[in-house]
């Protein structure tokens, strides 16, 4: 297991990194904000992620007090960051997409930054809000460096492979011990 210092410098390189990749530069209150959403998430405290769905944390956060509406609110963003970021591929099976997670991950951090438990947090929750679409491309170029994989990805990235034959997809499998080969067609042409 690793020690939180070692993971936390894990993950500032790897934030690091993939902000400097994907061209992206912010604040460094968000960069060390998406470290520590990463850390947080490496160690999680819960079991499935969506439940509750985020979109009842989020009515149920409309109608609580100070603190309580700022910890579902934030719970909310955190996860659609996350979700959206390094999970993108399992979203493509599920009933909402992408694109939803977005949307309520960007309107949740933009709550926060109207009635942030402290003034300073401000700032930062309206940086996440409005640059929302830019931090998930940081966690997914992260998400490349499959730190969160799992075998089914695996086998989809497989499919994914034999269907455009895509360099990246075969870069990845070949980073995962697969070489890349596909069957020839039994079609006369």
């Amino acid at each position: 297991m690793l020690a939180k210092e070692n993971l936390t410098a894990l993950f500032h390189d790897l934030v690091r990194a993939a902000m400097e990749t994907q061209r992206v530069d912010a604040s460094e209150t968000s960069e060390f904000y998406l470290v520590q959403l990463l850390e947080a998430f490496a160690r999680p405290t819960r079991g499935d992620l969506l439940d509750p769905p985020l979109a009842i944390d989020y009515l149920e956060a409309c109608n609580l007090p100070g603190h309580a509406r700022y910890e579902k609110l934030k719970r909310v963003a955190d996860t659609a960051l996350f979700i959206t970021g390094i999970f993108v591929d399992s979203l493509e099976r599920s009933l909402v997409g992408p694109d939803y997670y977005a949307a309520l991950g960007r309107t949740a951090y933009a709550r926060l930054s109207a009635q942030p438990p402290r003034a300073s947090l401000a700032e930062l929750f309206g940086e996440l809000a409005g640059r929302f679409p830019e931090f998930v491309r940081v966690l997914a170029e992260i998400s490349a460096q499959e730190l969160f994989r799992r075998q089914e990805d695996t086998v989809r990235l497989y499919k994914r492979w034999l269907h455009t034959r895509g360099r990246r997809e075969a870069d990845l499998l070949l980073r995962r011990g697969i070489i890349p080969f596909a069957p020839p067609s039994n079609q006369r042409h």
